[in-house]
């Protein structure tokens, strides 16, 4: 991986510059490698892939096809989410961007008017009904019960992204980090990534992991940091539940599971590669060479009934 010329070393905010002792000049930090732009400006150019899409890609190229090509879509699972994020990361931002609004049933009539009505009195501003801000405020709350992960939000900047250019295939990537925890020299020490999830626990998180593909987020997270400062830094989750009682719970990615997020990242991008120089979006059976395939029970399962029937 090479780091990009234009994006690298750009602004910092939130911590004082860093000046030698013996010459007064302003030392680098290593968090000025990460620059501040919008999110809406740092998911601008389609052409940079970013974790979501290396996912996405490893499911199927037609299905990162999609995802790129696609219109967005909000759901209110993710309007949640990313209420949630601004609140938590920006809170100043959040109080300006977001109106509290009661809930709206907006398939009748009356509904829809009024949801019009608050949508003009917004003025722009995003509408967040009354259970989602409650919920938001809860969440807040209980992950300030947390003394670790308060402690390491307290030490964070936030909303920092970062970009560059894969050595081998040449394909343009970006990362950005919702904490990146510095010490008192604005040195890295750590980089934590909130998720909204059903269930915090360690047991279902753990499948959470593999379902959603957060164990090659954390390889490719941590190896852009990497290039970034030269070493490698812990990675975090802080996990939330959505629903009451909203318990949180901070883990820290395992080295091996780091490696396992680094082979799936690695062949994602070697994926991508051969697709954009073929053009070449194939599904989950190319034709015309695949026309059937046999399937089983997982491997796993099959054992368990063999104990428990045989």
């Amino acid at each position: 991986m090479k780091e990009v010329d234009g994006f690298v070393g750009l602004q910092a905010d939130r911590l004082p510059a860093v000046a030698t002792a013996s010459t007064g000049a302003v030392a680098m930090r290593e968090v000025d490698v990460f620059i501040d732009i919008s999110a809406e400006e740092y998911h601008a150019d389609k052409g940079i892939v970013g974790h979501s899409g290396l996912v996405r890609i490893l499911r199927s190229p037609e299905h990162f096809k999609h995802y790129m090509t696609a219109p967005f879509k909000e759901t209110d699972t993710l309007k949640f989410g990313t209420a949630l994020h601004c609140a938590f990361l920006e809170p100043e931002r959040f109080k300006d961007a977001y109106m509290e609004v009661p809930k709206i049933d907006k398939r009748t009539k009356e509904g829809k008017l009024k949801a019009e009505e608050y949508e003009k009195a917004a003025k722009g501003k995003i509408l967040l009904d009354t259970d989602d801000m409650h919920a938001v405020q809860a969440i807040l709350k209980k992950i300030g019960e947390h003394v670790k992960a308060t402690s390491l939000r307290i030490q964070s900047v936030t909303e920092k992204s970062y970009f560059w250019s894969d050595e081998d295939t040449g394909i343009m990537c970006r990362i950005r980090c919702d904490m990146v925890v510095v010490d008192e020299n604005g040195q890295i020490v750590a980089i934590i990534d909130l998720k909204t999830t059903a269930d915090a626990s360690k047991t279902a998180f753990r499948r959470s992991l593999d379902d959603y593909g957060y164990d090659l987020q954390a390889a490719f997270y941590t190896d852009a940091v990497k290039l970034a400062i030269g070493r490698e830094v812990p990675f975090y989750f802080l996990t939330v539940e959505s629903a009451a009682p909203h318990s949180v719970a901070l883990y820290r990615m395992g080295q091996e599971s780091i490696e396992v997020g680094r082979r799936k990242y690695r062949m994602a991008l070697q994926l991508l590669e051969w697709c954009t120089k073929n053009d070449s979006w194939p599904g989950y059976q190319p034709q015309p060479f695949c026309e059937e395939e046999v399937i089983d029970l997982p491997e796993w399962s099959i054992k368990r009934a063999r104990a428990e029937y045989a």
